[in-house]
């Protein structure tokens, strides 16, 4: 069974009944649910748009990252290389979850700690802010969790 849970009156997402809420994964996000016995953990970070296409522009990268959902999601995309040993990478893809622009992509890797680890992450544009929804598994743990991570993703609403 899922469970909806609101923030902020802002977004929506249906979690698995599993997953509990916490505040020990990322400081800057306003949604965190792991599990730590099945080794499962979601997060949703908030970017408004304006403040980034302001930054972009302010750093001149607007021909390296146009000030965009593809611009957003490249950022994320080559970042990820600065806190995870990359083993593997799928091609960023286009998605629409209800009725919103998003794009979606994998990476395989080993963390600072050496565990291997799978990420999914989905980025949404919505009407004033992108959201990151980032979810992790062991990597061992990849094929029992892989379709309900795509669920997850696909279950985000604006409110």
């Amino acid at each position: 069974m899922n469970k909806i849970v609101e923030i902020n009156n802002d977004y929506s997402l249906a979690l698995p009944d599993f997953l509990s809420e916490t505040d020990s994964l990322n400081p800057n996000a306003s949604l965190q649910y792991q599990n730590l016995n099945k080794e499962l953990f979601v997060i949703v970070i908030e970017e408004d748009r304006q403040d980034f296409t302001r930054k972009i522009i302010e750093n001149k990268a607007e021909e390296v990252y146009p000030p965009n959902l593809k611009g957003y999601t490249d950022i994320v995309y080559h970042s990820i290389g600065e806190t995870i040993k990359i083993s593997a990478k799928t091609d960023i893809i286009d998605l629409e979850i209800n009725g919103l622009a998003a794009k979606n992509f994998t990476i395989q890797g080993q963390t600072q700690d050496r565990i291997s680890v799978y990420y999914s992450f989905t980025l949404v544009k919505g009407k004033e802010k992108y959201y990151q929804i980032a979810q992790w598994t062991a990597k061992n743990q990849k094929s029992l969790f892989e379709k309900q991570m795509t669920e997850i993703a696909a279950s985000f609403k604006q409110l």
